[in-house]
């Protein structure tokens, strides 16, 4: 049998109720369902009226319970079928609906026919509706919705087999009901079931079913905590409420569990789990169930505690001490128990916050878990998830800047408020945290806020650790493409200008060559051009190698091929300027890049000043201080305003090539460029 086969067995398969044109007749259908349990309600009481019932015969007939529980679940199947006509939970509740308030009328109309003298037919027909109606509801088709609560879903079709206990366990008490004797009205022959045959049931059958009800049971409660461990928010809340009806049932009928035996109008109480239901598959978010269903945790639990251990002292005590002290004990036990409960209360408010809040009152185990993501490699999108698991949050996504595209993201987004909290990195903000919040909170619970501002180091870490691998991949690639780049252009000066040159001067020589022996003057013109041409193909070739790495830096190294350049500009390129070397005669071991970077630095500085400068002085000063720094001070006027060009851009990418900086712009007495370069710690 197929997923599709199974579910479609039991109500769980999509209906074909998602067209508008099927709304009409299904609203009908609802709605005269509703208006006929309205009716069966409203025959229930008119006939206890006129049996003149008392209201203790009203009551221990059940009829005031069915009535009560049959009107709960037609409350919250009608808004089910009607606003999620796909989910079989509604219609099955309304057939317990109308199984219980067909139990109420049939009781009440049976009582008032045995003072009537109603025909015995009559009387037993009724006999059989009031004994198993009801049965169709909580014995019977309830435990089946559970199966399927919240979707109308089974969990798969492994779990069919159940189904079909379920449902046969069901149809055996419906059926011995009907066929055994008695009713609720007594053994009279006139209310004996109309089917009755007089059914006994050999008690090893009875035990075996009830054995077996009782683990179908077991098993629907445990299908129903499975689906909480693996469903998503959505289901996780409306299973909650659920567990906030059972709360609310257990607290109402404490006295029943506790002593066995208490008021019968306390099983009205079960009348809150088809509401609960209603609201989870309708309105889910209603409130914050989990704040809700926190505080009766925490609060009920204290309360029972404190009476147990109250209890427990005095019945101690008392046992202790003479019966004359029994004020003292009373005394005694009041203050053991005034002493345990803060204590108490913070042990029962802490278990309950981890399971709804996960462990945002523990901002060093949640901490812990993101670190151990981070040592195991996990992505960015593991490390957000360990974080919203930790907390229970719906959704949490990791951003570049405020409102900016997501970098990785964990959860389900829903239409509750979203907060963003900045991840700062020595002192740089490298992104937010973007958090959705749990339905019905207004804004970011403080406990979850200190959580989150904890964890948000290592994630700034973790983002900036991607940031940087970017930034590497990035180099990586202009590093490639600039070398192609150089590769291109030396390609050019190879090919544009030493080339031609180069066969300039084959063919000269060829043509010397032939003209030496009938033409010695020619010849000798020739070998002077060859001579001229040679010349100048040397120097193509030092522009392009000095265009690599000047000479000098080689020969004299950064402080000597600066003095050089310094004294080597004539007076016509210094315009007045006295331009001045103030650098140490002996500076540690460079690597060529750095003094690479540095000579074209304060080359560039020094072309501006000379060309565009009214300076009458510039002096170039090379220091190490930890790092290398290079700076060309001159005393020329400022610019009123500027922007930088090429040149100064030039000058800041040779720069941060090697992870140094530069800056630019007006000083105290002029202008200024200043770079820092940083130099290798194992220098010498």
């Amino acid at each position: 049998m197929t997923d599709d086969t199974a579910a479609a067995a039991f109500g769980t398969a999509a209906t074909d109720a998602g067209e508008p044109a099927a709304a009409r007749p299904a609203r009908l259908r609802v709605g005269a369902t509703a208006a006929a349990g309205s009716a069966l309600a409203v025959a229930a009481v008119a006939f206890a009226t006129a049996a003149g019932a008392r209201w203790r015969i009203f009551v221990d007939s059940y009829t005031l319970t069915n009535l009560v529980i049959g009107l709960g679940f037609l409350a919250a199947g009608t808004p089910i079928v009607w606003f999620r006509r796909r989910n079989v939970i509604g219609p099955l509740f309304l057939v317990c609906g109308i199984g219980h308030l067909t139990t109420a009328a049939a009781t009440t109309a049976m009582l008032f026919g045995l003072g009537m003298d109603w025909p015995v037919p009559l009387l037993r027909t009724l006999s059989t509706l009031s004994t198993g109606a009801w049965q169709l509801g909580i014995g019977w088709l309830f435990n089946v919705a559970l199966l399927v609560f919240p979707n109308g879903r089974l969990l798969s079709r492994r779990w069919l087999p159940l189904a079909w206990l379920v449902m046969v366990c069901g149809a055996y008490q419906l059926v011995t009901g009907v066929l055994s004797d008695g009713s609720v009205l007594g053994d009279s022959a006139r209310t004996v079931s109309i089917v009755s045959v007089g059914l006994d049931v050999p008690e090893s059958i009875s035990s075996a079913v009830g054995g077996a009800g009782a683990v179908a049971q077991l098993l629907v409660v445990a299908s129903l905590v499975l689906r909480y461990r693996r469903g998503d928010e959505r289901t996780r809340r409306q299973l909650l409420w659920l567990i906030l009806a059972l709360v609310a049932a257990l607290a109402l009928n404490s006295q029943r569990w506790i002593t066995g035996d208490g008021p019968i109008l306390l099983l009205l109480s079960f009348a809150l789990f088809p509401i609960a239901i209603g609201i989870a598959i309708v309105r889910y978010e209603l409130f914050d169930i989990r704040l809700v269903l926190s505080r009766a945790l925490l609060y009920g639990l204290t309360l029972s505690m404190i009476i147990a251990v109250y209890a427990g002292l005095v019945a101690g005590f008392s046992l202790l001490v003479p019966k004359d002290a029994e004020r003292g004990v009373s005394i005694g036990a009041a203050i053991v128990v005034a002493i345990c409960f803060t204590p108490l209360r913070l042990l029962l408010r802490r278990l309950i916050d981890r399971a709804f809040y996960g462990t945002r009152s523990d901002p060093a185990q949640t901490a812990w878990r993101v670190g151990e993501g981070l040592r195991h490699d996990d992505d960015l999108a593991g490390v957000l998830d360990r974080t919203r698991v930790a907390l229970r949050l719906p959704w949490v996504a990791l951003r570049r800047e405020p409102g900016g595209a997501e970098l990785a993201t964990t959860g389900t987004p829903q239409d509750s408020a979203t907060v963003e909290l900045p991840l700062g990195y020595r002192g740089d903000v490298v992104g937010t945290l973007a958090v959705g919040l749990r339905r019905g909170e207004p804004h970011l619970h403080e406990a979850d806020r200190r959580t989150l501002e904890l964890i948000a180091t290592p994630l700034a870490v973790a983002l900036h650790a991607t940031r940087l691998s970017e930034q590497v991949q990035q180099a990586r690639t202009a590093t490639v493409e600039a070398a192609a780049a150089e590769r291109v252009r030396l390609q050019r000066e190879l090919h544009d200008g030493l080339g031609p040159t180069l066969s300039s001067i084959t063919f000269l020589a060829d043509a010397a060559s032939n003209l030496i022996g009938s033409d010695s003057g020619e010849a000798e013109r020739l070998l002077g051009e060859v001579r001229a041409d040679l010349r100048a193909a040397l120097d193509s070739v030092r522009r392009v190698v000095y265009g690599l790495r000047p000479i000098e830096l080689d020969d004299l190294g950064l402080v000597g091929a600066l003095s050089q350049k310094v004294a080597g500009l004539s007076g016509e390129t210094r315009r007045g300027i006295a331009v001045e070397l103030d650098a140490p005669v002996r500076i540690p071991t460079l690597s060529p890049a750095v003094e690479l970077a540095a000579y074209r630095i304060v080359n560039e500085a020094l072309t501006n000043v000379l060309r565009h400068s009214d300076a009458r002085r510039c002096v170039i000063t090379v220091s190490v201080d930890g790092d290398l720094l290079v700076t060309v001070r001159d005393d020329g006027t400022p610019p009123a305003s500027w922007r930088p060009g090429v040149g100064l851009r030039s000058i800041s990418e040779r720069a941060e090539e090697l992870a140094g900086s530069a800056t630019a712009g007006p000083s105290s007495g002029g202008w200024e460029v200043r770079a820092r370069l940083p130099l290798p710690l194992d220098r010498s």
